[in-house]
């Protein structure tokens, strides 16, 4: 006798169907692999995988993200992360650059109000990069 034996099938919850029915069908090739995934999926979700693969296809696509998944939004992210990294490194440069002009002249440049217009605009940038990925750790 197999020890491993499917887990007995959920009842998938009952849904709204759109009427008319929709009107088109796609064709998905996954691997064993593939397709034992989204049926744990779905089964969580309580949704056929047909209607758990749509969903989460519709789903992807309307937030734009990359068919890569997790990883390519953590790249996204990361990039993010360096761009703002980088503008952080800048406006430090730039303070000591006023400072050290501040000490020669007592005047602080013209461009630093700009500096500072743009290190805010760094912190914006963290701060919206840090509330993505709050979301996706929910």
């Amino acid at each position: 006798m197999d020890s491993e034996q499917p887990a007995p099938r959920r009842k998938a919850r009952h849904r709204a169907h759109n009427r008319p029915a929709r009107s088109r069908a796609m064709l998905l090739r996954l691997s064993d692999e593939e397709k034992a995934v989204i049926d744990a999926a779905a089964a969580l979700a309580q949704l056929t995988a047909t209607g758990y693969a749509a969903k989460a296809a519709v789903a992807a696509a309307s937030a734009a993200q990359a068919p890569g998944g997790t990883a390519g939004d953590l790249r996204d992210l990361q990039h993010e992360l360096f761009a703002a990294r980088r503008a952080v490194v800048m406006f430090g440069n730039n303070v000591n650059q006023a400072a050290a002009a501040f000490n020669a002249t007592g005047q602080l440049p013209d461009w630093s109000a700009k500096a500072v217009r743009l290190c805010a605009a760094a912190v914006v940038r963290l701060d919206e990069v840090i509330s993505r990925i709050d979301r996706k750790l929910r």
